[in-house]
């Protein structure tokens, strides 16, 4: 026979540094979301700091409750957070993904920076927060540097085709 109390979770035997710990790492899947989101809207693209902020702290928190829930009641398992959040994350990045006038794609940069950011903070609420800065400064050099080159070759696709004879 199944004791009804012994399946549910008693919430007091979570204390409250695991609980206060959890909100740092929201915390900090903010600040380095906010970080990605300033270069996108730098850029002048659709989820800026607001965005980022949020999928970067709700992914840290999510799989941080999972783990403090594992924890302390056998209850919890942050790989099934992660799973949740990948899956949460993909809608999102599909409704950002369209096709504009002209037949060429648009967002999908986007959308990979939204997987990123969450990633990241996946990466923050199992604790390790070193690696969360260290890939959100990979993040930032992959669009900033990519960036760039488009910006450059687009220049010089431009200058090419002017240079030709009509």
């Amino acid at each position: 026979m199944i004791n009804l109390h012994q399946s549910v979770i008693d919430l007091h035997v979570i204390n409250h540094w695991q609980q206060f710990s959890v909100i740092i790492d929201g915390a900090i899947g903010a600040i380095l979301g906010s970080i990605i989101g300033w270069e996108r809207d730098r850029a002048g693209k659709s989820a800026g700091p607001r965005t980022m902020a949020l999928v970067g702290s709700v992914s840290a928190i999510v799989v941080a409750i999972g783990y403090v829930m594992d924890i302390n009641a056998r209850y919890g398992d942050p790989t099934r957070a992660m799973h949740a959040i990948i899956t949460g994350i993909g809608f999102l990045g599909a409704g950002l993904i369209f096709t504009d006038r002209r037949g060429g794609i648009q967002g999908v940069t986007t959308a990979a920076t939204i997987l990123a950011t969450a990633g990241m903070g996946s990466a923050v609420g199992l604790g390790f927060q070193l690696v969360g800065v260290g890939f959100t400064i990979i993040i930032l050099i992959v669009l900033r540097s990519t960036q760039f080159l488009e910006v450059t070759v687009r220049r010089a696709d431009r200058d090419e085709e002017r240079g030709k004879p009509q």
